[in-house]
């Protein structure tokens, strides 16, 4: 059985497209809504879809997306793991990729697919961060590694991990980064298997509002990863994307740092 996690705060414009995607996916799936707090009517549209597979259960870590997905964590039963976000859904074929994911390499403990984009405002869908099937290693990972919803992880090979919940941005990455450091390879499909369309018409969204704050604690986190890793390949990993960070556009653009002087 897959387990998915889909932590939810104040969706009540997204959750029912969400929720309907689940619905849809036939296969041995549970699908654990976590309630992070909400005050409109997100649990209220969950609540009329019918469908046994669905557990809502309430948010009783930090608030937050990552004390909402360690719940989902301590609920799941599944032999593997993904994880979902309230505004984006999953596409028709996801169930029979998810099924080939499990089925390429029984020593497999992270597997990643590809996704979608969709930008709301033009309707264009892309595959922005397409990677080739094959072992990716820690030296070479493939694009869009340090996100949790385009991967399956083995449960078991998961136990005892749990997000920061002091972090409100880059809570992913972390949580990818000491997954590395307990199995160093990322399994990845072939480039047209896509499970997940993202969507871009939530502007509340954390991804839009980070600021300095958020992503000082990001790089403080890196940082102490770093200085806790014995393995050089995985601490070199972590700086790599720890400089990569503060040469990004995002840093600088939040920072005030003028595009044009990268």
């Amino acid at each position: 059985m897959i387990s998915v996690i889909v932590p939810y705060m104040n969706a009540a414009g997204w959750i029912r497209r969400c929720a309907e995607s689940c619905h849809a996916l036939q296969g041995d799936f549970e699908f654990i809504f976590v309630n992070d707090f909400s005050t409109d009517r997100s649990k209220d549209i969950l609540e009329k879809i019918s469908d046994n597979r669905f557990r809502l259960v309430e948010n009783y870590h930090s608030v937050g997306v990552s004390g909402a997905r360690n719940t989902g964590l301590d609920f799941a039963s599944g032999g593997w793991v993904t994880f979902l976000d309230a505004d984006d859904e999953f596409l028709p074929q996801a169930a029979d990729v998810f099924e080939r994911m499990i089925r390429l390499d029984p020593t497999a403990n992270i597997i990643q697919a590809n996704h979608l984009r969709k930008y709301d405002m033009s309707g264009r869908i892309v595959n922005k961060y397409g990677n080739m099937a094959g072992r990716y290693l820690i030296g070479n990972l493939p694009a869009c590694w340090c996100m949790v919803w385009n991967k399956l992880y083995r449960r078991s090979f998961i136990d005892g991990l749990r997000f920061d919940t002091h972090l409100r941005f880059g809570e992913d990455e972390l949580f990818n980064m000491e997954c590395l450091a307990r199995d160093g390879r990322i399994f990845h499909t072939k480039m047209n298997t896509v499970t997940v369309l993202r969507h871009f018409d939530n502007k509340k969204s954390l991804s839009h509002i980070k600021g300095k704050e958020d992503l000082l604690k990001e790089a403080r986190a890196i940082e102490d990863f770093i200085i806790r890793q014995e393995d050089a390949a995985v601490r070199q990993m972590a700086y790599e994307r720890l400089i990569w960070h503060w040469q990004s556009v995002t840093y600088r653009r939040i920072f005030g740092v003028a595009v044009c002087d990268i």
